[in-house]
């Protein structure tokens, strides 16, 4: 599977791209699919191999996983990832606050299990906020997203899209 995908990196990284975006799933809603041990052992010397082909093309390293992933959180940015989209609201804001903010970048998550398809707009806009000044520094920044499924109301959707015009220039 690595020689596969390592191929399709070098199909991949000679076009024209800032970024390589990988994504698995590593969480669940209170910890890792499998042990961190596992995990260190099988699959963090491949992601290395993967991210290490990718920033020597000139590319940035982007990952996507959801769930708690906090046992792997650390190695994920030790073996290259320079942007991460975590579920923000699973791993923890203060979490990420102490643990990542100025370590990677973080493309947002809004709350979406909870705050996007239930919550008020004023919930939505607090929820923007609050991710912003969880993630944000002058060492590594936001890129302002959230998943927007079929149950979330359009007037979440402006307000997140509001709250990230309002918020956009926030660093700690």
């Amino acid at each position: 599977m690595l020689a596969f995908n390592l191929r399709w990196i070098d199909k991949w990284t000679a076009l024209e791209y800032d970024e390589f975006h990988f994504a698995d799933d590593w969480g669940s809603q209170n910890g890792l699919i499998i042990k961190p041990e596992t995990w260190r052992r099988i699959f963090k010397p491949r992601y290395a191999e993967m991210f290490r082909r990718a920033r020597a093309r000139g590319m940035d390293v982007w990952y996507h996983t959801d769930g708690q992933i906090r046992d792997i959180f650390g190695d994920l940015i030790e073996i290259g990832v320079q942007v991460i989209n975590c579920q923000v609201p699973v791993v923890g804001h203060d979490w990420l606050a102490r643990n990542g903010r100025g370590r990677v970048a973080f493309r947002t998550d809004i709350d979406r299990q909870h705050v996007m398809p239930f919550g008020s707009t004023t919930e939505v806009k607090e929820e923007v906020h609050r991710t912003f000044e969880a993630c944000g520094s002058s060492k590594g920044g936001i890129v302002a997203r959230g998943e927007v499924g079929p149950d979330v109301p359009l007037e979440n959707i402006r307000a997140m899209y509001e709250a990230f015009l309002e918020y956009g220039t926030y660093a700690a």
